[in-house]
């Protein structure tokens, strides 16, 4: 009877183990799932982006299946790219969706994009040669709206790309930027009582405001701070 209770005992704690494991596993999930959006969106916000572009592979010029070997040889394409249209200004913010099959392609952000080697397709997007012939069919669409681009490219990392991510493991990301970019800075910080925002919740509050607003809050924060020191 003892050893009844004793090896239930056991497999309870054992569930018990299971289930918080399972628990922490999906809460370090959802982190780095947030963490890559807030990334990605302020990456898309704050650089000066020109091109919403969509990257495909063709099966005769690369292996659709092997995201890595893909963005292996896409980075070396990006210097053979600047060097031979001296597009040194040139930069990137990609994120691969995979398809149902487990074939890949990919959707972002370019910008200091050499006019000279665009073309226009018989779809009437616009094209790049030097890619095309390097892995298959890419199209470019000038963006028009910062903000809605932003929102958009960043609707792009869902759970199914995050999970990807962590079923290859090391050396596979949910997006992948040129080295450099601009990211947020923090042009001051204080206190703001009764303040209208556009968005908030128990944890925070956003509002999207002009350069006025902006100098007009860096004045409010600066004479909190005087005052909160001259008394």
């Amino acid at each position: 009877m003892a050893s009844g209770l004793s090896e239930k005992g056991r497999s309870q704690r054992q569930k018990s183990n299971k289930t918080v494991t399972t628990e922490r596993t999906d809460e370090r999930f959802e982190n780095s799932l947030s963490r890559s959006r807030t990334r990605v969106h302020e990456l898309a916000l704050c650089n000066p982006w020109e091109y919403f572009a969509t990257f495909t592979l063709a099966e005769t010029k690369q292996d659709r299946f092997d995201l890595k070997g893909y963005i292996k040889d896409f980075g070396n394409w990006i210097g053979n790219y600047k060097r031979k249209y001296g597009a040194s200004d040139f930069a990137y913010l990609i994120i691969p969706e995979q398809h149902k099959n487990g074939a890949w392609h990919a959707h972002g952000l370019l910008h200091g994009v050499a006019p000279d080697s665009l073309t226009r397709n018989e779809h009437g997007y616009l094209d790049m040669a030097y890619y095309q012939n390097r892995f298959g069919y890419i199209s470019l669409s000038p963006i028009k709206d910062k903000n809605k681009c932003a929102s958009y490219v960043t609707k792009y990392i869902t759970k199914d790309t995050a999970s990807t991510a962590r079923n290859i493991g090391k050396g596979y990301h949910t997006f992948y930027a040129s080295r450099g970019l601009q990211g947020r800075v923090i042009l001051g910080q204080g206190y703001l009582t009764d303040y209208q925002t556009d968005y908030q919740n128990d944890f925070c509050g956003v509002s999207w405001i002009d350069e006025n607003q902006v100098n007009e809050l860096l004045n409010i924060f600066e004479n909190d701070y005087e005052n909160a020191f001259s008394e």
